[in-house]
């Protein structure tokens, strides 16, 4: 990677090293939680990857685990690979994993140098969930990574907030770039606690019971982000040789709250949020596949 792009990248990785202690303070019981088969994926993504048993699974951008662990619990995954830039996150994860007698395996590594010192074509299925590509300085980049890393006839399953999502601010005004074309936007405050901002009620999910933990959460790191648009998304997988078969975009946000004007909904997995006022896209899933 380019100076810049590092620079960018261990930027994110010390905001992510505090926000993941809030985020987890609030979440009681984890360990407990899936020793009980519980699950934080959502419908969307649950349709979308199937049964996993029997299949070589890597989820990029894994954060604290909790998704990769639901691939066991609930879709029946065998040995998970979750790949986080964030060391408190798969400090985190790994110990999460352990205490809930669930068998994954957590890389702590910069995505981009993950694809780099990884085996070519191990994995039939490459997970991408939530708040990823925004973190990431060069999604072409990223795209031939996903390619190297899958199985001929592997797939990705990708879902993430729409970008038109992405340029509002809380308050709904019309802040940043639909598409930032790989320039940075750059965040004193740094990755914000949207545990404790999106908390609904006293479940973060449905059996994930919700505290208080670390009240008024100021991160001291800034972090970068980056704008990409549907276009820069699914072009880079479909440049890097992927065959799509799938796009879709979705009315709704799951779990994460990102305007103060909202209204909250729950399903069965847990809740979700859509805007007030004409319909937003907020989220959107691409499936795509390796020749």
């Amino acid at each position: 990677m380019s100076n810049t792009a590092i620079d960018a990248h261990e930027q994110n990785r010390a905001s992510w090293n505090e926000a993941v202690v809030a985020h987890n303070s609030h979440k009681v019981d984890q360990d407990g939680f899936f020793r009980n088969k519980g699950s934080t994926l959502y419908p969307e993504e649950i349709g979308l990857l199937g049964n996993l048993a029997g299949l070589t699974v890597c989820h990029l951008q894994c954060n604290a685990g909790q998704d990769t662990l639901s691939l066991v619990t609930r879709l029946g995954a065998e040995n998970p690979t979750g790949v986080d830039i964030s060391d408190n996150a798969i400090e985190f994860a790994t110990k999460l994993a352990k205490d809930s007698g669930i068998q994954a395996t957590f890389v702590r590594a910069d995505v981009f140098e993950y694809f780099d010192s990884t085996e070519a074509n191990q994995f039939d299925i490459v997970f991408v969930s939530y708040g990823t590509v925004n973190w990431l300085v060069d999604l072409e980049r990223w795209g031939r990574g996903v390619h190297k890393i899958l199985k001929s006839g592997g797939r990705i399953v990708f879902i993430d907030f729409h970008p038109v999502c992405y340029i509002f601010n809380q308050d709904m005004v019309h802040e940043y770039p639909y598409s930032s074309a790989g320039e940075p936007i750059h965040e004193s405050s740094g990755v914000s606690d949207y545990v404790a901002y999106s908390n609904a009620g006293g479940e973060v999910m449905p059996n994930l019971k919700y505290q208080e933990g670390v009240q008024d959460f100021r991160n001291p790191n800034a972090s970068v982000e980056f704008c990409w648009g549907l276009s820069d998304t699914i072009g880079s997988l479909v440049k890097a040789g992927m065959h799509l078969s799938h796009f879709k975009e979705y009315p709704y946000s799951n779990f994460f709250r990102p305007y103060k004007a909202m209204t909250s909904e729950h399903v069965k997995e847990g809740p979700r949020w859509r805007s007030m006022g004409p319909m937003l896209p907020l989220m959107y899933s691409v499936c795509a596949s390796k020749p």
